[in-house]
């Protein structure tokens, strides 16, 4: 099942379609004015967020790059997504931490593959999916 508002560029226009590629999602996702998730075909709107969300990540991202400076850990916010390829699954996370440098999915510069931390800033609308 897709969950979007607006039709991916250079896909079928087949409203019948449910399920996606990881390419196809990639291409939408290259244009795309609203921010998807991808898992296992299925194409996901993100809700936006609140202030409270907002707040308490860009804490956490203050907080933890504080603790992590002079360290070989780096700190990335919700702008790169992490590739899950065992749930071929793509979603963008509110902070990660990566040891080192990262490792990045094939040629993609914008989906890393080795987080060692995964940060989630839960709201009652999505908590159970992000969990």
């Amino acid at each position: 099942m897709v969950i979007a508002q607006t039709n991916p560029p250079n896909l079928a226009s087949d409203a019948t379609k449910t399920s996606f590629t990881p390419d196809e999602y990639r291409a939408m996702e290259e244009t795309a004015e609203e921010r998807h998730e991808y898992c296992n075909g299925e194409i996901i709107a993100m809700p936006g967020g609140s202030e409270v969300h907002s707040a308490i990540a860009c804490n956490l991202l203050i907080h933890l790059g504080f603790l992590l400076r002079d360290t070989d850990f780096r700190l990335y916010n919700s702008d790169l997504r992490v590739w899950i390829p065992e749930y071929n699954c793509g979603t963008y996370t509110d902070l990660m931490v990566v040891n080192g440098e990262p490792e990045f999915h094939g040629s993609r510069t914008d989906e890393i593959l080795n987080p060692l931390l995964i940060v989630e800033v839960l709201s009652p609308s999505t908590e159970a999916y992000d969990l």
